[in-house]
């Protein structure tokens, strides 16, 4: 009755431990029936898949006992989660059986939104049976956890099944086996990448270009980063003494993976092959940001982001001297302080505590990168000029969109000015140590 939305009162439930065991037993049971329907032939029983189960319950236990709190303070949890377990094995075979059904198939997003529904009008008679009226607050706390359930669902995707065959285990193997061997090759791979530089001209500065996109699940990242590789090539004529490390969740073969040990080897064999007091290094880095530093993720690898401090160590640790770095993520000024040096030159895409924007990806570039490396670089003298266009670009498109402002921030050395002086020529530009700021 309670299925068909039909209002019951809280006397026709026993509210004792038994009733709450033996609920909890049958909904494994119908759970574990359901499970053998859909089996294949040849598969096995595993009892792994009641770790996810035990998740998923341990969640909804945690969500009645929300609902029962929002309720009022006295409530008692059993009430309602008896019957909460008397209708959801009548539920899940419900959902289960009419998942099967090709109309729901073809047609997934609206019997989402009807299942969301009738899950709310549910929840609604759970509580009236349990406390006899249905408090706003505590339909309002089932209701966001009611619409919450299916991305939760979609992003934790653990594996409930019961019964498997071997093929499972041999493509988990599988994976393992191409992981294993993808990061094997990689150290080759950036030296064979590094290898194919062009040798430097001798007499004077040259610049070597190396761009890292940190995050594969997004292909605006790539875009970004071979984008600045052309643009930097015409800016300080660096042509075939560019290194891409890029991560890509569909394409692993054209390019090294972006990695921090990627990138940690790759400025080392780069700087092999400059003169350190000569020659400049430009690094380009794109992805998501987080105050914590920039993401970097392909797949199933097992990456780690790229924290501020260690980019610091391993440019220190290649001992390259003159350093351009460019960060174009959220977040990205925590690079700030930890890059500033003499020989550096620092540009980023927001400060430490703002997001920046345009990193859909039906877009070829950030909003940085349009503004920076498209709009201002290729006619402007000096890369701080160019930031100086960018940010005041940025600053109006942001203005106009009713955006927070992302801060684009700017650190340069006095030496480091210099030294970029003899490369892109010009005069005028202020003595000593800079930092541009622009909060319009």
């Amino acid at each position: 009755m309670l299925l068909g939305l039909r209002r019951l009162a809280p006397e026709r439930f026993v509210r004792n431990f038994d009733q709450l065991a033996a609920l909890l037993l049958l909904n494994l049971v119908v759970w574990a029936g359901l499970d053998t329907l859909h089996a294949e032939t040849g598969s096995e029983l595993r009892l792994d898949g009641l770790y996810g189960w035990s998740f998923y319950l341990l969640m909804a236990l945690f969500g009645c006992g929300l609902v029962a709190r929002a309720y009022c303070r006295q409530a008692n949890t059993r009430s309602l989660l008896i019957p909460t377990l008397a209708v959801s094995p009548y539920v899940l075979t419900a959902f289960w059986l009419l998942g099967d059904l090709s109309q729901v198939e073809s047609r997934p997003g609206l019997a989402l939104v009807v299942g969301v529904l009738y899950l709310i009008l549910l929840g609604v008679r759970v509580i009236q049976a349990a406390y006899t009226t249905a408090r706003a607050k505590a339909v309002a706390v089932a209701i966001v956890f009611i619409i919450a359930a299916p991305p939760m669902l979609r992003a934790l995707d653990l594996d409930t099944r019961l019964w498997l065959t071997d093929d499972v285990d041999e493509q988990q193997a599988d994976d393992n086996s191409e992981t294993e061997s993808l990061l094997y090759d990689q150290p080759g791979r950036l030296a064979g990448s590094v290898e194919h530089l062009a040798p430097r001209e001798p007499g004077a500065a040259n610049v070597f270009f190396v761009g890292f996109a940190g995050d594969g699940e997004q292909s605006i990242f790539k875009r970004e980063a071979l984008f600045a590789e052309t643009v930097f090539a015409e800016h300080f004529s660096s042509e075939d003494r560019a290194v891409e490390l890029i991560n890509d969740n569909d394409d692993r073969d054209s390019y090294p993976i972006a990695s921090v040990s990627g990138l940690q080897q790759s400025l080392k064999l780069i700087a092999a092959r400059m003169d350190p007091e000569q020659d400049i290094l430009v690094l380009m880095l794109t992805s998501h940001g987080s105050q914590d530093g920039l993401a970097v993720v392909n797949g199933s690898l097992p990456l780690t982001q790229l924290e501020p401090v260690e980019l610091r160590h391993a440019l220190d640790e290649s001992g390259i001297k003159w350093r351009v770095v460019v960060v174009s993520a959220c977040y990205s000024g925590v690079f700030l302080e930890a890059l500033k040096g003499d020989g550096t030159l620092v540009i980023t895409a927001a400060d430490a505590d703002h997001s920046s924007f345009g990193c859909d990806d039906d877009r070829d570039l950030t909003y940085f990168g349009e503004a920076f490396l498209k709009d201002a670089v290729p006619g402007s003298r000096t890369l701080e000029e160019a930031f100086r266009k960018a940010a005041a670009l940025i600053a109006q498109r942001e203005t106009s969109e009713h955006k927070t402002r992302s801060n684009p921030q700017m650190w340069v050395g006095a030496p480091m000015r210099a030294k970029l002086l003899e490369v892109e020529g010009g005069a005028g530009h202020p003595r000593g140590n800079v930092t541009t700021v622009l909060n319009h």
